[in-house]
């Protein structure tokens, strides 16, 4: 098979998800336990981190972030809420804000953890062989500018898809077919690559030729294992994959 396009998915796909976004979320922790008097809870702090999935030295991928299910998400923080007395719309807005208005907080981690030339000698190379290249992400689309930008990859990028998008969130191949349609692509054509499960449901919803998982993200191995056509370490063993550099 020759493909022709790659999806990409953003955090814990691009980069560790763990480096880049634990700095994010704890200091969103530190200013929620300060609002509700429990700053300094380190017991409260480590379960916070634990359900949202960052954990506290590796990431959880039983934790929210890796639920796709926007209302059993909601039903679990709400009855956590509840168990540890946190006022539940305190807690949701502030993880929100966390999540979609902390794009300098991202900024400074990705600069702070992570090498900004990393990702350039796979983009260009990928470039260079031909393929049509897209991101899609369910975070928004000033944090993937942000990330982009510090990657230097723009240039490569021939479709964006984010939260902001009109496109049905992942595992809805909606923005999957976009991308098909829009390079006049066959499904069989196209490779994803992914860090969650859902990368790879996405995927075979949308019948992709290929489903590559990372473990920089999740780091779910089992369950990936099972929904991936083949699961590498990081993003840059994709240079060994004879299938995508044949």
């Amino acid at each position: 098979m020759e493909y022709k396009g790659i999806i990409f998915d953003k955090d814990g796909t691009l980069f560790d998800y763990y480096t880049v976004w634990a700095p994010v979320m704890r200091e969103a922790i530190t200013s929620i336990l300060s609002k509700i008097g429990k700053e300094g809870d380190k017991e409260l702090e480590v379960e916070l981190l634990e359900i949202l999935g960052i954990g506290v030295q590796e990431m959880n991928p039983k934790g929210l972030i890796f639920m796709h299910n926007k209302v059993m998400m909601l039903v679990r923080l709400f009855l956590f809420s509840k168990a540890k007395n946190i006022p539940y719309k305190l807690l949701y807005n502030a993880l929100k804000t966390s999540y979609y208005g902390s794009e300098d907080l991202i900024k400074a981690s990705l600069v702070s953890n992570t090498d900004e030339t990393l990702l350039l000698p796979l983009f260009k190379e990928l470039k260079e062989r031909g393929y049509i290249i897209g991101i899609v992400t369910s975070d928004n689309k000033k944090s993937t500018a942000v990330c982009l930008d510090h990657f230097h990859i723009l240039p490569y990028i021939d479709m964006v898809s984010t939260y902001d998008d009109h496109y049905r969130r992942k595992p809805h191949p909606q923005s999957f077919k976009a991308f098909c349609n829009k390079f006049s692509l066959s499904p069989s054509e196209v490779i994803v690559v992914g860090d969650a499960t859902v990368d790879m449901v996405y995927a075979s919803r949308g019948k992709a030729g290929y489903k590559v998982g990372v473990l920089t993200g999740s780091n779910d191995i089992e369950n990936l294992s099972k929904v991936a056509d083949i699961v590498y370490p990081t993003i840059q063993s994709l240079f060994e994959d004879k299938k995508i550099f044949n």
